[in-house]
């Protein structure tokens, strides 16, 4: 399962649905559940905290506890996951941070993309769950 950076920043930002969000976070820690984010969606998130004024010691913390995750790899993303998200972005009429997602999911065999992001639910090789 990939993890979509509305996940983390619903905990980050202390928005309405974090709590079940946090429940799925959790679960990924301990390891009882696995889970995959892209270096493209560490990088959203960072910028998506920036905007909010998050402060830097804040960001710095979440980046460390992406390392103590134990049920989470992350995925560096390649110059060929970007060529292809081009692709992707005709193919399905997504933007490229989608495009990045998605792609990234299929270059790892991902069959769910764990988010809100309701442009998923058109793409029939991979579903789309909430948490």
């Amino acid at each position: 399962m990939l993890i979509d950076a509305n996940i983390f920043l619903e905990v980050l930002l202390e928005q309405k649905k974090s709590e079940n969000c946090r429940e799925v976070l959790r679960k990924i820690q301990t390891g009882d559940k696995k889970a995959l984010i892209s270096t493209f969606t560490v990088d959203t998130i960072i910028l998506a905290m920036t905007r909010h004024k998050t402060p830097s010691r804040k960001i710095k913390i979440f980046l460390s506890s992406l390392i103590n995750l134990k049920g989470l790899k992350i995925y560096p993303v390649s110059f060929r996951d970007r060529i292809m998200a081009l692709d992707l972005m005709d193919k399905y009429n997504l933007d490229y941070e989608d495009s990045i997602t998605l792609q990234s999911a299929f270059s790892n065999d991902c069959k769910e993309i764990l988010g809100f992001d309701k442009h998923f639910d058109k793409i029939k090789e991979i579903k789309r769950i909430e948490p």
